[in-house]
């Protein structure tokens, strides 16, 4: 084994010194691919992608660009200073480094895949809300093996492409419509129907609430508790017409409905707890301060 590898390192440099004029001429060539490679990325970036809907795939498109034309200058210079066969012959007698080679391609290659996959397929684009694998935030860009999201505290993450297309993905604002709910406790003794139909006219008389066929605003009974009849409010947010956080604007409604319900009188109880006695003979231990002095069983 070690024999062959000296072997190879000799052909290879006695090649190397051979060919140090056609070495140049590659170099040269290489260079001239890079440059109309960057040039034709940068062109391609101000004048059509604008015109794109999608900036990801846009974004994507040139860097794949440059990559050809690098890729093509790597070529041409291998095959102008005839390192190609001197190349294979050095990693066949270095199997290890072969090894080592092909499993780092082999992840760069499925997140370049996967990445194409992404930008040609949109599942989602710049801005949208995306959750995959636990991991939730807003689309900043996409390249060749990660996608940049930000999530909601702050925090850039960067996710490589093949995960995005391993597991499931969800995308909140591709059509702009997300959906929220709350729960909201009334009395027993209140009337379920008319309550119900309040609740409704606070949703309704709401101007940031999206209200057209299929997607009004809706309140069902969701639990009968210890002490309350859970009423669970449903509506819709068009985030294409909303400007604003959505968060905010659905705590504003929780906070309309729950004043509105007081304002018509409506008692919303906290958790009733009962205490039972079984030791009724025995005298229930009482501690009361008054002014740092302690009396038990009103002594």
């Amino acid at each position: 084994m070690q024999e062959k590898i000296v072997e190879a390192f000799s052909d290879f440099y006695g090649d190397l010194v051979a060919k140090i004029p056609t070495i140049g001429v590659g170099l040269v060539l290489l260079l001239i691919f890079v440059f109309i490679g960057l040039l034709a990325k940068r062109v391609f970036r101000r004048r059509i992608a604008p015109q794109m809907d999608d900036q990801l795939l846009g974004n994507f498109i040139s860097r794949i660009i440059f990559l050809l034309f690098l890729l093509f200058g790597v070529v041409t210079f291998l095959n102008q200073a005839g390192l190609g066969a001197a190349a294979q012959g050095l990693l066949a007698g270095a199997g290890v480094t072969a090894i080592v080679i092909g499993f780092a391609f082999r992840d760069i290659g499925e997140n370049l895949l996967s990445g194409a996959f992404l930008a040609f397929g949109r599942p989602f684009g710049t801005g949208d809300v995306i959750e995959v694998s636990s991991i939730i935030g807003v689309v900043k860009g996409m390249d060749l093996r990660n996608t940049h999201v930000r999530s909601f505290d702050g925090r850039d993450i960067f996710i490589p492409n093949s995960i995005l297309v391993k597991n499931p993905l969800i995308n909140y604002t591709r059509d702009g419509l997300m959906r929220h709910d709350f729960d909201v406790g009334i009395d027993y003794g209140e009337d379920v129907v008319e309550a119900t139909q309040f609740i409704m006219q606070t949703l309704n008389n709401h101007p940031n609430l999206e209200k057209s066929a299929g997607l009004e605003p809706f309140v069902t009974i969701s639990k009968f508790d210890t002490s309350t009849i859970n009423l669970k409010t449903f509506f819709w947010i068009n985030t294409f017409d909303f400007e604003g956080s959505t968060l905010k604007l659905k705590s504003q409604i929780m906070t309309e409905v729950v004043r509105d319900l007081l304002r018509e009188g409506y008692n919303l109880p906290a958790d009733i707890v009962e205490l039972k006695m079984y030791q009724q003979q025995q005298p229930i231990p009482i501690d009361v301060q008054v002014h740092g002095r302690s009396s038990k069983n009103g002594e």
